[in-house]
């Protein structure tokens, strides 16, 4: 896959912030986000009802609206930096913020003595584990899945690394590419974890995960794929 264009599908403004990290590193990336961030209308929150807020995605806080204000009292336990500093940013105080996901913030909400939890998060999202937490969840945005551009389709008929952040996005994309009778075999998938593997399916070009669940790692296997491509449907962690 020497040669061949990446293409980021992520919503904004996280598509801008990776075609910009791109172009740093000397690519020329196709940016075609197929999915647009919505908030959703949802009811507040009684904040002395909670001990802490759980945040998956800095989506809760551009797109929560002004039900936001009234739990900025209570402590955030971020999924990971970009979401910590958006808190802050917000005026709200961060006590935890997570590396590899949000389960992995579960252990320090209860050494903290904090068991009464407000979760906020996006209409797709991951299932926690069984903990001795009591969660409460709250809607506060939704990812929107677009059709295919027809830039996309062109692009996507010639050998290329596409980025992918998500499992919804991986099982989207693929739906699309099969749909619009593309061939698989031409595109070489860069995947965020794990768990997008089994969401994109078989036949592509070549699959690699990134080694960490951050942009950075995610960007150093597409520009890896973009030089040395990779052996065909091999998933690499």
């Amino acid at each position: 896959m020497a040669g061949a264009r990446i293409i980021v599908l992520r919503p904004q403004p996280g598509a801008t912030a990776t075609a910009q990290a791109l172009r740093a590193a000397g690519h020329d990336p196709l940016v075609t986000p197929l999915f647009v961030i919505e908030q959703v209308a949802w009811s507040p929150a009684d904040p002395s009802a909670y001990d802490a807020l759980l945040v998956g995605s800095a989506n809760v806080f551009r797109h929560g609206g002004p039900a936001l204000a009234d739990l900025k009292d209570l402590p955030v336990y971020a999924v990971g930096g970009k979401t910590a500093r958006m808190a802050l940013d917000l005026g709200f105080r961060v006590r935890g913020q997570g590396h590899g996901g949000l389960a992995a913030l579960l252990p320090m909400l209860v050494e903290d003595g904090h068991l009464h939890i407000l979760r906020l998060a996006g209409e797709d999202r991951v299932d926690l584990p069984d903990s001795r937490l009591a969660i409460d969840t709250r809607i506060v945005y939704r990812s929107r899945a677009l059709p295919m551009p027809p830039a996309l389709a062109d692009a996507l008929a010639n050998p290329c690394v596409v980025l992918l952040h998500s499992a919804r996005a991986a099982s989207h994309f693929a739906a699309l590419v099969d749909s619009a009778g593309l061939d698989r075999g031409r595109i070489s998938l860069a995947l965020f974890a794990p768990a997008l593997v089994d969401a994109a399916g078989s036949g592509w070009a070549a699959v690699r995960v990134a080694a960490s669940a951050d942009d950075r790692a995610l960007l150093d296997v597409a520009d890896a794929l973009c030089q040395h491509g990779a052996p065909n449907h091999q998933p690499e962690t």
